[in-house]
C-alpha cells in the first residue's frame, strides 16, 4: 500500500511553487505549507488542503500499477466525500487539490 510522505511534501512545497492545475492554463500558487496542510492561491480563491485529506487520497489510489488519470481520479474522489463516511454536503475543492498536489507529486498521470 502507498504511503504519503509528508517530508517529501514540506520539501517539494517549501519554496512555494506554481504547480498546473487539472485543465486550464491558470497555475495555482503554493503559499503555505506546514505539518498539517498545504495552501494554494489562485486570482479568484484561496483554500487549503489538509494532510489527511491527501492521506485519503493515497490510500484510496491504492496499489494501482499505473498512475491514474488525475481528472478521474479527483472525480472518485468527489463521490468519495459526497457518499463515503465523511460526506462534505457543501461545495469543496479537496478533490482537485489533492489530484492536483498527487500528479505534482507523481502519483498521478
Amino acid at each position: 500500500m502507498m504511503k504519503l510522505d509528508w517530508t517529501t511534501v514540506r520539501a517539494r512545497y517549501e519554496q512555494f511553487p506554481a504547480v498546473q492545475p487539472l485543465r486550464g492554463q491558470s497555475a495555482l500558487q503554493i503559499v503555505d505549507v506546514d505539518d498539517e496542510q498545504v495552501c494554494f492561491k489562485q486570482r479568484l480563491w484561496r483554500d487549503c488542503v489538509s494532510r489527511a485529506a491527501l492521506e485519503t487520497a493515497v490510500s484510496l489510489l491504492g496499489d494501482r500499477s499505473l498512475p491514474a488519470n488525475a481528472i478521474e481520479f479527483a472525480e472518485e474522489l468527489r463521490v468519495y466525500y459526497a457518499t463515503g463516511p465523511n460526506a462534505i454536503t457543501d461545495c469543496s475543492r479537496i478533490p482537485n487539490l489533492s489530484a492536483v498536489i498527487l500528479k505534482d507529486l507523481g502519483y498521478l498521470a
